[in-house]
Parts: structure tokens; sequence; C-alpha cells
């Protein structure tokens, strides 16, 4: 149950970046950053994460509004 409702809360906090940058910027929700990811996840629920977790929930979240990862770089192997 734990690891729902952060990951539930994680999805939230990127789909919310996406929402608003769709809304107020005029590059598109393509141009929110991970570095913003982590960043709102810590201010609203105190959750730290790292770059790849914050690109993998950035990108999920933009999957599910239909936009392109195509311009995020794939992580190292």
């Amino acid at each position: 149950m734990r690891a729902r409702r952060r990951h539930n809360r994680l999805m939230k906090v990127a789909d919310h970046l996406i929402r608003d940058a769709a809304v107020t910027s005029s590059s598109g929700p393509e141009r929110v950053t991970t570095a913003q990811v982590a960043c709102l996840a810590f201010a609203r629920h105190q959750l730290r994460i790292d770059e790849e977790e914050a690109a993998d929930y950035l990108a999920a979240a933009l999957v599910a509004r239909g936009y392109s990862t195509d311009h995020k770089p794939a992580t190292a192997v």
C-alpha cells in the first residue's frame, strides 16, 4: 500500500507540472525538467527522488497525456 501511495503522489506531481506547462508555457509540456519533478515532489510530499526516478515519472506522465518522449535522453545501462 505504501508503494502505491508513493507512486500515485509522484505521478500527480509530474502530471501537475505537465498540465501547468501546457496551459502557461509557450514551449510546451515537453520542456518540464526532471529537476522540477524532484523539487515539487519534495515540496509537496517530502519525497526525495533522484534524477533517474524523476525522469521515469516525467516520461510516464508525458506518455499518459499523449506527448512524445523522443526528446528525453536515454539513461545509461
